[in-house]
């Protein structure tokens, strides 16, 4: 196939073998990559009820047909697997270059079976596939496992590698490639410590072939050109992603102890911004291969500069998420500090987001007597205190101390201390990204119906119709352009589309920044890539169909396992007035929230208690 390698590599570690299956063009039509081959594997080869960290489950790495196309923003990979977090659906995806290097080696996904008895890891190249011993390399920090396996095998290999945290199966775990490149979320770091898997390292030479190659380079001039002069990119060329923090802030939606508030003083906020970075610690911008946007921040602190010790430039920079949640949401407003704690992440492999998150939620209750320094063995969880927040970062990722409760994530908080319910932000165990529901209702639905539980890049920001832009050949029309962030009428219907749409560019797979709601290319311009690349005459409508057929088989994963309406919830502190700013008075009740799920379901084709009717996945070709 064109546009695909064509080839599955199925891995059990257990037993030992490594078997390669075709990758059958029926199911990359339906299901085109990515996210949605991960859940056609999964939903077939998973029984429901299985322990996330035991031998049954699986864990999938995925490319998608963008990868090693020269499309920009189509290097990104997925891996995918039973959520340890939530124990429903979980992926996570990164960029860099491991996933053009997976379909370089021969192969479109990696499905790892079975447990190791011993640490390993995965070497595949043009050569073959070796499980190789891991022994030397369990107790190393993600770059050290990096610089070891690239020793070992080649200085050019790609390696996915867990830290510490995915050795000790931290729910917080993630997967890191390169020395900054996250796939961050659902706990996927440690399903791969629980396998006893190291890393997986790549090294191929297969190239790809277009079914057009003159009209995809055509369409890859066309697309990079726009990217150059898009005023999103613009900005994040400039500053990254943290090129938002002051319109946030400005929009009293960027999170202040544990979103107790979302507005900071601006002498405050003008001490973490992006525009700040790039005046002080920023060494320069990066991008992934191919990728006019280069939204990456590249960042040093030298030895002596900062109580917090020096940061190399090669574990990248704080992004956007990061100094939201290690810093304003902490009550620290310190950019070394930030970069340290970033640095950190990388290096232990611990998810930004959900332990940012995390930390938060334990700050909270200690501010109001629920957790005392009894139970956190005398540290002092007081907002802006840089210095406890890093000794636990260290204990969640060695799983010592009072970081080994929180090494598991917001629900093993709440288990201890019911009464951290109202302010203990997640959805389904998976933890609140920064960006706030009650300034973004729309994203409040998106939290409580995204299947891998709160997550921000599963839905759309409500902040994108606001300003008016939209996108037709996905369904979101002009009656949808100029609404309000805050307001709740046709946030149902927007989020329903924004999510069929996510999976799509979730199965290319294809970087955010480059299509709606940050980028140039349309669903037109993708489906006709797409064509051009594999053959297939495709529509724009082909691909939302597809993507509501991923979103659905997702759902269908999380029924199996038990969930319902009664999971999309969202927690209390989303209907409490924030004290000021732009966003005050802005708040999403459990009424709101029910009628926006009744209305949600009705555009979803499920029924009351949120579960797809058989008419529905029927005609989705899911029967």
């Amino acid at each position: 196939m064109y546009g695909y390698a064509g080839q599955i590599l199925r891995v059990n570690l257990t037993t030992g073998s490594v078997q390669q299956e075709p990758l059958q063009e029926e199911v990359a039509r339906k299901f085109i990559g990515g996210r949605g081959l991960a859940a056609k594997i999964l939903w077939d080869e998973l029984p429901a009820g299985i322990d996330p960290l035991g031998p049954d489950n699986k864990l999938v790495a995925a490319a998608g047909p963008f990868a090693d196309s020269t499309i920009p923003g189509g290097t990104r990979h997925g891996f995918f697997a039973k959520s340890p977090i939530t124990g429903g659906w979980g992926e996570a995806h990164g960029a860099g270059d491991f996933g053009p290097m997976l379909k370089r080696c021969g192969y479109d996904a990696v499905i790892v079976e079975g447990q190791a008895n011993t640490p390993v890891y995965l070497w595949v190249s043009d050569e073959g596939v070796e499980i190789r011993d891991a022994g030397p390399l369990w107790g190393m920090n993600s770059g050290e496992t990096l610089e070891a396996i690239r020793q070992a095998t080649d200085a050019k290999a790609e390696v996915a590698a867990i830290g510490q945290a995915g050795e000790h199966r931290s729910l917080l775990g993630c997967i890191m490639s390169d020395y900054d490149r996250a796939a961050g979320r659902s706990g996927l770091g440690a399903v791969m410590g629980a396998k006893n898997l190291k890393a997986i390292a790549l090294l191929g030479k297969r190239p790809r072939q277009a079914a057009d190659p003159a009209a995809l380079r055509q369409d890859v001039k066309a697309l990079a050109q726009a990217l150059v002069t898009w005023p999103t990119s613009i900005a994040f060329r400039k500053h990254g992603t943290p090129a938002g923090i002051g319109g946030h802030n400005a929009a009293g939606m960027y999170p202040v102890r544990n979103f107790q508030e979302g507005y900071s003083d601006d002498e405050l906020i003008d001490l973490v911004k992006g525009e700040t970075m790039t005046a002080t610690i920023l060494v320069r911008g990066k991008g992934c291969t191919g990728c006019p946007v280069r939204c990456h921040r590249v960042v040093q602190v030298k030895a002596g500069e900062s109580p917090y010790g020096a940061v190399a430039p090669k574990w990248g920079g704080p992004e956007f998420e990061t100094i939201g949640l290690w810093g304003t949401n902490l009550g620290i407003y310190d950019l070394n500090y930030i970069a340290q704690a970033s640095a950190r992440c990388n290096q232990y492999g611990l998810d930004v987001i959900g332990t940012g998150t995390t930390i938060g939620i334990a700050f909270e209750a200690f501010q109001r007597g629920i957790i005392t320094a009894e139970d956190t063995g005398g540290l002092k969880l007081e907002w802006g205190n840089a210095d406890v927040v890093l000794e636990l970062q260290r204990q969640i990722a060695f799983r010592e101390g009072f970081g080994a409760i929180l090494s598991d994530g917001p629900l093993a908080i709440l288990e201890r201390w019911p009464e951290t319910a109202p302010f203990n932000l997640h959805v389904k165990g998976h933890p609140f990204a920064v960006h706030m529901p009650r300034g973004k209702v729309g994203q409040g639905l998106s939290y409580a119906t995204s299947n891998r539980g709160a997550c921000h890049l599963q839905g759309m920001h409500d902040t994108t119709v606001n300003a008016g832009v939209i996108a037709p050949d996905v369904g979101i029309d002009e009656k949808f352009e100029g609404l309000n962030r805050m307001a709740k009428e046709h946030k149902p219907e927007l989020v329903y589309r924004a999510q069929n749409w996510r999976a799509v560019e979730d199965s290319f797979i294809i970087c955010k920044f480059i299509g709606w709601d940050y980028g140039a290319a349309t669903a037109t311009d993708c489906a006709r890539m797409l064509s051009n690349l594999t053959g297939w005459n495709v529509t724009a409508h082909d691909l939302t169909e597809a993507g509501e057929r991923t979103f659905n088989l997702c759902r269908m994963f999380n029924v199996r396992e038990g969930m319902s309406r009664a999971d999309d919830t969202l927690p209390a502190r989303v209907s409490e007035s924030l004290p000021r700013g732009a966003t005050r008075d802005s708040v999403i009740t459990q009424a709101d929230l029910d009628r926006m799920l009744d209305e949600y379901y009705a555009f979803r084709g499920w029924d009351e208690k949120g579960i797809p009717t058989p008419e529905r996945l029927e005609a989705l070709g899911l029967s």
